[in-house]
């Protein structure tokens, strides 16, 4: 049941690349879950793309020259390890180079950021209905 809001600037890269973007962040989060072949799963993992114009990102006060992108994924507290955290960090950034067609540097990759929020079991509401961790993880077995 994550949620993947992906912050990227207007027109940087393609409707198609979008979509890529999109989907394979869903594939990367569910494969670092191990629900990557869980259809259920995959139903309840939702992807947004919020675009801004590039010539209203600021750093330290002066108009960014590059393109910054944001990734805030929410999920629940204690689904992922640190382990996971870094590699759903690094996986996500390199994603977004391959897609902007640049180099897989640190400066590059410094213009990437990854947010994870993790919610308390009980704190999880849709549907008109608050979900817990444990049924989610019945629901999601196999039939």
């Amino acid at each position: 049941m994550p949620l993947i809001s992906i912050h990227l600037p207007s027109g940087v890269l393609s409707k198609r690349d979008e979509a890529v973007l999109a989907s394979e962040a869903t594939d990367i989060l569910l494969g670092l879950e191990g629900m990557a072949e869980n259809p259920k799963a995959r139903r309840l993992a939702w992807a947004q793309l919020h675009h801004f114009d590039l010539d209203d990102f600021y750093m330290a006060g002066e108009p960014a020259s590059k393109p910054h992108y944001r990734f805030e994924l929410t999920v629940f507290k204690g689904t992922l390890n640190e382990t996971v955290k870094q590699k759903l960090t690094q996986q996500l950034t390199e994603l977004i180079l391959r897609l902007e067609g640049t180099d897989d540097n640190i400066l590059n990759a410094a213009r990437v950021w990854v947010i994870i929020h993790e919610i308390e079991d009980g704190n999880w509401g849709g549907a008109g209905k608050i979900y817990y961790l444990q049924s989610l993880r019945s629901m999601m077995k196999p039939s």
